[in-house]
Formats: C-alpha cells, sequence, structure tokens
C-alpha cells in the first residue's frame, strides 16, 4: 500500500515539474518576443524624429498587437467550440456503444 501512496506522490511531482517547466518555457517566449519587440521599434525610430512621429510609431504598434490579440482570444474561442463538439460527439458514440454491447 506505501508503494501506491509513493507512487502518487511521485507522479504529482513529476506533474508539478513539468507545469513549471511549461510556466518557464512560455516566461522565455514571452521575453524573447519583447526583446524582438524592442528591435523593432528601435529599426523605426530615426535620429532626426519628433517627439509625435515617435509616440505614433509606439501607439500603431500597439494597435497591432491589440489586434492580434483579438485575433488569438476569437480563434481560441473557436478551437474550444470544435473541442466541445467533439467531446460531445464522443459521449454519445460511447453511449452508443455502450448500449449495443450491452444488448448482445
Amino acid at each position: 500500500m506505501n508503494n501506491v501512496y509513493e507512487i502518487v506522490n511521485l507522479a504529482r511531482q513529476k506533474n508539478k515539474l513539468k507545469r513549471e517547466i511549461l510556466d518557464h518555457e512560455k516566461k522565455i517566449r514571452d521575453n524573447r518576443k519583447r526583446a524582438d519587440l524592442l528591435d523593432n521599434l528601435m529599426d523605426y525610430i530615426k535620429p532626426d524624429m519628433s517627439h509625435d512621429e515617435i509616440i505614433g510609431i509606439v501607439k500603431n504598434m500597439k494597435a497591432d498587437y491589440e489586434d492580434r490579440v483579438d485575433d488569438h482570444i476569437i480563434t481560441s474561442a473557436e478551437i474550444s467550440k470544435t473541442r466541445r463538439d467533439l467531446s460531445r460527439k464522443i459521449r454519445e458514440l460511447t453511449e452508443v456503444d455502450k448500449q449495443a454491447n450491452g444488448k448482445k
């Protein structure tokens, strides 16, 4: 019986470490994107630009990123709906299969 508890405990630790790894990978990816964003911003800004021109560039970049966020939210919702539909179909087919096998 102690082995079962040990196995469960180790599996939980393993899953926790997996979540931590994924979290750190996401943070690495996000920070790389921020660094790329700053590189892009430096490419657009020229020494002779006015403050208003620089602000205009930043506002346009912000709007572009907000549009991308909206697109990702919409896509995520569509994927989630498809996933729910598939889960429903699987439940229905499983139920049909159970009924068919139960009658035999």
